[in-house]
């Protein structure tokens, strides 16, 4: 176990960092903190707009009182049933519009978190950059289309061809969240393993440090 001092250990040096491998460490869990945060609450949203979806039906066939239940009785269950879909169509519309906003901070912060605390292999900080890129791609591309599309498939026949490019866009916005969780994963899986102990890291840390200190000697005698 790694002993923290700020007193030399053997070396001729003022300070030397003997606890960096324990903030390497700290860095990793601070890392997959986020990265948990991302993929669960990723996975969670994507429950939560489908089991809004399915809850229509649910609220249709049993509202909960009775004076409702009279009420959409005299409306007609198929006109609520429009008036309602839209509605939660909208309401998921939200959900994935905040969302994509707060990945993109998770993300952007879950990569600083790598590059300045892990040191990580260059695969390991190409991951979140495509995750964000994706989420990029679904923030301004996929969803304003997807909800742009919806809008204007509530006034059309379902055979209307405009049904066709919407189910594609959405498609592609299903592949394109199950490649960033499978990123994810793979990441996740890749920082829960304990990397092997290098025996010679502190001997190359001082020799880093030290050959930097007699270089700026050297400059300063010149």
């Amino acid at each position: 176990m790694p002993i923290c001092t700020s007193r030399p250990l053997l070396l001729p040096v003022d300070h030397v960092a003997i606890c960096d491998n324990a903030n390497v460490i700290q860095f990793r869990r601070v890392a997959a903190l986020l990265l948990g945060l991302w993929l669960g609450a990723g996975i969670f949203a994507d429950f939560a707009v489908n089991q809004n979806f399915r809850n229509v039906e649910g609220f249709l066939a049993d509202p909960g009182a009775v004076s409702t239940s009279i009420e959409m009785n005299h409306i007609g269950r198929w006109k609520e049933r429009i008036i309602i879909r839209r509605y939660v169509a909208e309401l998921n519309n939200t959900i994935f519009e905040t969302w994509e906003w707060v990945e993109i901070v998770l993300g952007t912060a879950l990569f600083a978190t790598l590059v300045f605390g892990e040191r990580p292999k260059k695969w390991m900080l190409a991951v979140p950059l495509v995750m964000l890129l994706i989420v990029a791609a679904q923030r301004f591309y996929l969803t304003p289309n997807v909800a742009d599309l919806a809008r204007k498939l509530a006034d059309l026949s379902p055979k209307d061809p405009l049904n066709g490019k919407f189910w594609t866009f959405h498609g592609i916005y299903s592949g394109a969240e199950i490649v960033k969780l499978a990123l994810g994963a793979a990441l996740a899986l890749r920082l829960s393993v304990k990397g092997k102990a290098d025996p010679d890291y502190f001997v190359k840390q001082f020799a880093g440090r030290s050959g930097s200190k007699s270089a700026g000697e050297a400059g300063s005698r010149g």
